[in-house]
């Protein structure tokens, strides 16, 4: 039961991601393995914010973009929403140099879950090098 982050999830939905993507990769192996895939809801409000940017940056249409919001909407993730997370991020992004704490959200619902997060997110990743469960999408 892997938590995923919004770097992750975007390129799930994103118009014109390739098959080969690593993100891609992971979903297939994660629905292959019947994984329960995880997420804080705040997932929801990044992607949905990331396909409205491609809009704006005309790297997609309007209407690419409804259909990928849609498909983002059924997405085999369950989203967590524990207030718990919110206390947890806050502390780790005091702990670690003010990181933004949406990101530290993802890492609090992975901590609480026992589980390894998968981001894409590299200055993440290098800023939390010592969580071995902190993984890239390979």
């Amino acid at each position: 039961m892997p938590v995923v982050d919004a770097s992750v999830a975007v390129d799930w939905v994103a118009p014109g991601v390739g098959a080969s993507a690593p993100a891609l990769r992971v979903l297939r192996r994660l629905v292959d393995q019947h994984a329960e895939i995880l997420a804080p809801r705040l997932l929801l409000e990044e992607v949905s914010n990331a396909l409205l940017t491609g809009v704006r940056r005309r790297r997609w249409t309007g209407a690419a973009a409804d259909q990928s919001h849609a498909l983002l909407l059924r997405l085999p993730v369950r989203l967590a929403d524990d207030e718990r997370d919110l206390a947890r991020a806050w502390d780790l992004a005091r702990r670690f140099d003010n990181h933004p704490l949406y990101d530290m959200l993802y890492v609090a619902v992975a901590e609480r879950a026992n589980t390894a997060l998968i981001t894409a997110d590299e200055v993440l990743r290098h800023r939390l090098w010592q969580f071995s469960w902190i993984l890239a999408p390979e």
